[in-house]
């Protein structure tokens, strides 16, 4: 059989395994396969047991069909189904029958060709036959792979003694030679006694869409032998037994899970006191003395311990050794779970950890940690440990460290979003300083040499670069290429991220940037702004990187994207505000100095016809009529009306216009003065005026007296019939004071309080309260000028109160 193992041009020996994973990887078979570990009890042969036609070719094709696609030859042996249903069974699952049949990889057969071949069924010779099959097939195939519908027995009425021996007898060939069998039993038709036969038989049974380990598999050399009472009653206290310890161990295994499940999901607890907690549970659960994480760099061969269980002589943190002389390298080489139970025999009894810390058991676990310093995470003990670890054992510290690689990565992109997040906030940097700022932060992140934001727009074809991180033979500000012959080609929409990690592979061994530039590793982000050039933001490298980008860093690349986005979209809205404040102030200062000309050239016309109009009173007034006279008098009225709001615009025009220092004002001095220009009013109308004691304000004395002349004058005039009362007070508010101007007239309907201090609103007719509308305008024009507020508060027939603010201390 010698030639027979060693047949096939394949590298692998055709197994047990093979048939598992054409289950597994079946969209037919619907069910779970527990995989292998122990190939001893394997055999390379199996039993199938179905109860309808669906099962059965659920799993029979799956395992036809790999075996073609590997290039094995593949035997069926048919009986309860026809050959015709066979092959049309084949094609339904997409297997090319018709074509295999001709090439000879699959072949179909029926009982008399197989085990009834010499008239009746022979152990022996069907075994014979299976082995001379196994020695054709090697020829030119990979394997031969074999699977029989065992309905056959019914014809002849084989002894089942007889079957039994045939099984046993393929479990002893199949493990010698590329060779797999798969036996099939329709469990409607035998009865129960031959299938516990089968079951006991084959090591591992696939039933209800289910591949199982027997527990119930007996060898031959036990079925058969003349101990066989004795030898079933031991398997059977075996297994029992073997259930029980293993339950037991499942049972501790989910205790030890659920433990760990509860300190890491603990949300009171920090990150170090789970750590801590977590090192308990894993020296209890392993038996060791010691848990520790380290900080690790295979290429530089450093290891430095971060965190420990406990005090130790020489593990504490902070300490550093090379990688070399630690245990660690059991776990950094092959990047997962490794362990040491022996130094002496695994060759670390010359290392520092050996020799000077005395530590002589070890199991730990490879930590990666993306964008940062990996880790191990382990435990150790200065006892030696008999016997190996298990895998369980590895299995559970796995799971403690995917925690820890999860809580590692998760602080650092905090630490990376808060650090650009101040970034972001921190108003003492200009936009240039935060943009270099972040192309440092990217740089360390994503482990690249040079960040840039470049201009670009796919129209045209454009590439220009607009800022970079630091000096680059190529890329420097101003530069401009053609898109297409860049790595930002790739970016096609807004928020799109693109990371190149092999150009050639990626269709850019013509372009400019990976020719001429030398760029091997680029990851970009696209911003698009509107009313602007779209930009990118990217990183990019000459030295080629191993790994694609991850999701994690296109992440945090889009994060700082819409960072960019947002600081290039609030610059353009500045800009544009800026250049519509200019706008604006021009258009006001033209509108002003019109304002202002237009009603000092007007004065002189105006008292022209003022003087002609009375001149011609004077002349020619025993010739008028008493209706000329009135019209005359008219006339005279609307230019001095005309005269007046031409007044009041240039006290306006002056205030817009006022430029220069304000200066201390005694409002008591100015009010005193305001007094007695008004004093005919104020008498005529036998007025009552109190006043509070009033501050010194900065302003201008003569807008501050106008202010209080107008507010004033309006309320004695708006007093209604009886004599008006008005009080001025003021009051302290932080850094200005507020004064208030309050009458008890005839007030104002609160709706139309607004109205009141635009120009030219008026709320009475002339004949009424005569007046330009310009007043409370003029009011408002010269409190804001000195920084502070107007407003006014009234309700009809109740009076009103006007107040304002002037900050204590002012400098226009």
């Amino acid at each position: 059989m010698s030639q027979q193992a060693e047949g096939g041009t394949g590298e692998e020996m055709l197994g047990l395994e093979s048939g598992l994973d054409a289950l597994r990887q079946s969209q037919d078979f619907r069910g779970p396969v527990e995989s292998l570990d122990d190939h001893e009890r394997a055999n390379d042969h199996f039993a199938l047991i179905y109860e309808s036609r669906e099962d059965q070719f659920a799993a029979v094709m799956p395992f036809i069909r790999q075996g073609l696609e590997r290039g094995e030859q593949c035997l069926y042996i048919a009986d309860e189904n026809s050959r015709a249903e066979i092959l049309a069974a084949m094609r339904e699952y997409g297997i090319d029958a018709d074509a295999a049949l001709e090439s000879g990889a699959l072949m179909v057969h029926t009982k008399q060709d197989t085990y009834l071949r010499g008239g009746s069924f022979d152990p022996d010779e069907m075994i014979a036959f299976l082995a001379d099959a196994v020695d054709d097939a090697i020829e030119e195939h990979e394997g031969l792979r074999v699977t029989g519908e065992m309905t056959w027995v019914f014809g002849d009425d084989p002894d089942v003694d007889d079957l039994m021996e045939y099984e046993g007898k393929l479990n002893r060939l199949f493990p010698g030679v590329n060779g797999i069998a798969l036996c099939q039993y329709n469990r409607e038709r035998f009865s129960p006694e031959i299938v516990r036969d089968v079951v006991r038989t084959h090591p591992h049974i696939i039933h209800d869409n289910v591949v199982s380990h027997n527990f119930y598999y007996t060898p031959p050399e036990e079925f058969f032998g003349p101990d066989q009472p004795a030898n079933e009653v031991d398997r059977m206290l075996g297994t029992l037994r073997d259930r029980t310890e293993a339950k037991a161990k499942l049972e501790d295994h989910q205790q030890f899970l659920r433990k760990q499940n509860e300190v890491t999901a603990d949300p009171n607890r920090s990150f170090e006191e789970k750590l801590q907690t977590l090192f308990e549970l894993g020296c209890e659960r392993f038996d060791l003395e010691l848990g520790a994480m380290a900080r690790v760099d295979a290429e530089d061969d450093w290891f430095e311990v971060e965190h420990v269980s406990d005090e130790h002589e020489h593990f504490e943190p902070g300490v550093e050794l090379p990688l070399s002389e630690t245990y660690c390298t059991a776990a950094t080489e092959i990047k997962a779970a490794g362990s040491v139970s022996d130094p002496r025999a695994e060759g670390y009894d010359d290392i520092t950890v050996y020799q000077q810390f005395g530590i002589r058991a070890y199991l730990g676990t490879y930590v990666a940690v993306e964008g940062g310093t990996d880790r191990t995470f382990f435990f150790v003990s200065s006892e030696p440990r008999e016997d190996g670890f298990s895998e369980d054992e590895r299995a559970f510290l796995q799971l403690m460290g995917q925690w820890v690689q999860y809580e590692l990565r998760h602080r650092r992109r905090e630490r990376e979003q808060q650090t650009l997040y101040e970034i972001a906030a921190d108003t003492d940097r200009t936009f240039d300083e935060k943009i270099q700022m972040l192309f440092d932060l990217g740089c360390d992140r994503f482990d690249l040499e040079l960040g840039g934001i470049a201009r670009i727009d796919p129209s045209t074809d454009l590439f220009e670069v607009e800022s970079v991180s630091d000096e680059h033979e190529h890329l420097v500000q101003g530069v401009q290429v053609d898109l297409s012959e860049t790595y930002c080609r790739v970016l096609t929409s807004e928020g799109q991220t693109a990371g190149i990690t092999n150009p050639t592979d990626d269709g850019f061994e013509d372009a400019l940037a990976y020719e001429e530039f030398g760029v091997n590793a680029y990851l970009g982000t696209r911003i698009g702004l509107e009313g602007d050039f779209d930009r990118t933001l990217f990183f990019v490298a000459s030295d080629p990187r191993d790994v694609t980008f991850s999701e994690a860093e296109r992440t945090f690349l889009h994060l700082m994207g819409q960072w960019v986005q947002y600081e290039l979209e609030y610059q353009h809205r500045e800009r544009a505000l800026r250049e519509t404040v200019d706008q604006l102030q021009q258009s006001n200062d033209r509108l002003k100095q019109f304002a202002y000309a237009a009603s000092h050239d007007l004065q002189e016309p105006l008292r022209m016809v003022s003087s002609y109009l009375q001149l011609l009173e004077s002349q020619y007034g025993d010739e008028l009529d008493e209706e000329a006279a009135e019209y005359i008098d008219f006339a005279v009225d609307g230019a001095g009306r005309m005269r007046a709001m031409v007044d009041d615009l240039l006290a306006y025009s002056r205030v817009e216009q006022s430029v220069g220092e304000f200066e201390p004002v005694d409002c008591n001095a100015v009010l005193e003065r305001v007094r007695n220009d008004l004093q005919v009013q104020i008498e005529e109308s036998d007025a009552e005026i109190v006043t509070d004691s009033l501050p010194t304000v900065s302003g201008n004395c003569e807008q501050l007296e106008q202010l209080f002349t107008n507010l004033l004058s309006n309320a004695i005039k708006y007093s209604g019939d009886d004599a008006p009362r008005v009080e001025i007070t003021v009051s302290r508010r932080s850094d200005r004071w507020e004064f208030a101007v309050a009458d008890d007239g005839i007030g104002i309907e609160p709706e139309k309080t607004e109205k009141i201090f635009e120009v030219f609103k008026r709320l009475h007719h002339d004949d009424e309260y005569p007046g330009t509308g310009i007043g409370l305008s003029l009011c408002q024009e010269i409190v804001e000028n000195h920084g502070g507020e107007i407003r006014v508060d009234s309700e009809p027939d109740e009076g009103s109160t006007f107040s304002f603010t002037l900050p204590q201390r002012r400098t226009q």
